[in-house]
């Protein structure tokens, strides 16, 4: 039986962070369970919640604040449409004076093929059907005009890869009309010029500046608080957010106020850098590298743990080699399909607490990684796991190790491990151990995780604390995953023989393994953070000075760095060393 679930709220804060939050979304909703013949090991309840819509039709929404800026929602409105009533075009005779009537209409903006299906599946599901009339829902077009596919929009391949501009393009479940929350991006320009090649990009000070505006910090707080009162048993909050922007400090002051009025609440910090930055200038790009020095300095002091997401192998270097998975093929500059690996790594990683029997408690996990000050954790995804068509992972552990990539920028995770929690998904139990192999006596193999946690144990030194878990529900990367699978996959994500053939966008699920962990490869990544933030001048960049930054400020930030790197190393002696190079 499932236990009770402990509410999680999750917060998005910038455009790439909503980008992943919305594969995320979409993936979560792949795999619910909607047949009572069907299981799951998967609790929705930890991060959906319950409702009813005005016109009594229930609903089941993530418990979500989405925070961007105004312009980049693209064609969905600001309070959703799940809640709302239908509006009918105005029209002029509808004025309540009899003067002269000008109407303006703006047009809407153009959706995709894909938003567009989902519109029409959507009128399927609300309108209310006459049962003395017959009607043919083949026929229900939506208003562009365009009529009903045969098959639904989950069945349909699509290539959105050129088409998506914004998040909200392929973002499939309805949300409540307090998920969203837009800043005027004139709050930003406010008080600071804007240098040719900045891209529109605002530091971190102009961020924390719009937060503390009284309009802009109520707004925030009276959402997250409606959220936080909608739960019976809130264990913590979940943060997604950019750090190469002003949204580290917009992240500041919500993560300053969740630790004042929810301290007994534990918080996850993910700290995103996306891999398609391309400053134009050296002033640019300076801004954007003390941005994610100061965000990392910061946030991770107001997280429980907070973990940098970034597919490059260096945290500041923006031209750094992107990661590179065996079987995977990605556009580093297409935040659609960029956005998708980090996507998969979070909905993977955070079944640790979000299954249905023994959930890991938020709090427990904050403890494992999170010890002697270190406060900053690596990620690592295996995208797919590697298991071939004919393999049982009792035999083919031996000898293969799952591909665990880092999306941490490119921290050795097997560089003095001390703590770690992995999950493993879709490896079945009957691909456990093959019937012709002879166990030990007394020796039996309940789940994946159970006999890969036996098979590290025996084949090398395990950190400190290692907490394995596993669930048989797979990735489910249909509609509208990307197609970034290459052919020599089945449709279920196994690896096949050389000699046969599949198309890339058969992939339809996928086994994968995802991971968190404490060790000496995060001290790495911030001795490079700590060098090159140590080399910018930020005297120089008119933009850092017009947002306030001075001398003593960056000194602030560049003592906080050392402190954090102070952690890592093995005595004091080691960063006296660093101090005097």
């Amino acid at each position: 039986m499932a236990k009770s679930a402990r509410e999680l709220i999750t917060l998005q804060i910038g455009h790439y962070a909503n980008f992943i939050g919305t594969h995320w979304w979409n993936l979560q909703e792949a795999s619910f369970v909607y047949d009572d013949s069907s299981t799951t090991d998967i609790n929705h309840d930890f991060l959906f919640r319950e409702g009813i819509t005005p016109q009594k039709q229930e609903t089941y929404t993530p418990r979500l604040l989405s925070i961007d800026i105004k312009g980049n929602l693209g064609s969905l409105p600001v309070d959703g449409s799940l809640y709302s009533p239908q509006r009918n075009d105005l029209s002029v005779n509808e004025a309540s004076w009899h003067g002269r009537v000008e109407l303006i209409k703006q047009l809407p903006e153009e959706k995709n093929e894909y938003l567009m299906d989902l519109e029409i599946e959507d009128s399927r599901y609300f309108t209310q059907r006459d049962e003395d009339k017959d009607i043919c829902m083949d026929d229900v077009t939506n208003e562009h005009g365009a009529k009903s596919s045969s098959l639904p929009a989950s069945q349909k391949i699509y290539d959105l890869s050129k088409s998506v501009r914004v998040w909200s393009d392929f973002l499939r479940p309805h949300l409540h009309p307090n998920s969203l929350y837009l800043l005027d991006e004139m709050l930003l320009q406010s008080g600071r010029a804007v240098v040719e090649g900045s891209q529109s990009n605002y530091g971190f000070l102009a961020g924390a500046s719009v937060y503390q505006r009284e309009d802009v910090e109520d707004g925030i707080t009276d959402r997250i608080r409606l959220l936080a009162e909608s739960c019976g048993s809130l264990q913590g909050y979940q943060i997604l957010t950019d750090v190469h922007n002003a949204m580290g400090g917009v992240s500041q002051g919500i993560l300053q106020h969740l630790e004042d009025e929810y301290s007994t609440k534990d918080f996850i910090t993910f700290g995103i850098t996306p891999p398609h930055l391309n400053p134009q200038t050296p002033q640019a790009k300076a801004l954007i590298q003390a941005t994610i020095a100061q965000s990392y300095s910061e946030l991770s002091s107001l997280s429980g743990v907070f973990v940098p997401l970034n597919l490059r192998s260096h945290c500041l270097d923006l031209q750094a080699p992107v990661t590179k998975w065996p079987h995977l093929n990605i556009e580093e500059n297409n935040q659609y399909l960029s956005s998708s690996i980090i996507a998969a790594f979070l909905d993977t990683m955070s079944l640790i607490y979000r299954s249905r029997t023994s959930p890991l408690p938020v709090a427990h996990i904050v403890d494992v990684l999170t010890f002697g000050g270190r406060k900053i954790a690596g990620g690592s995804l295996a995208l797919p796991y590697g298991l071939g068509v004919d393999d049982y992972l009792f035999d083919w552990v031996k000898g293969h190790k799952p591909p665990l990539m880092s999306v941490s920028s490119g921290c050795d995770i097997s560089v003095d491990p001390v703590s770690e929690v992995q999950v493993i998904r879709g490896v079945q139990s009957s691909r456990l151990v093959s019937s012709d192999t002879r166990l030990p006596p007394g020796v039996r193999y309940a789940s994946a995780a159970q006999l890969y946690q036996s098979f590290l144990e025996e084949s090398e030194t395990p950190p400190s604390l290692r907490f394995i878990t596993s669930v048989r529900d797979p990735l489910k990367v249909g509609t509208p995953f990307p197609s970034i699978f290459s052919e020599k996959l089945s449709e279920d994500g196994l690896l096949v023989p050389s000699t046969s053939s599949f198309s890339a966008t058969s992939v339809k699920s996928t086994p994968c393994g995802a991971g968190l962990h404490q060790g000496g490869s995060i001290g790495t990544l911030l001795e490079q953070l700590l060098e090159s933030a140590q080399n910018l001048n930020v005297m120089k960049v008119p933009q850092l000075i017009d947002e306030g930054m001075d001398k003593e400020g960056w000194s602030s930030v560049l003592e906080e760095l050392k402190k954090l790197k102070l952690n890592y190393c093995h005595n004091n002696e080691e960063m006296e060393s660093s101090d005097d190079d």
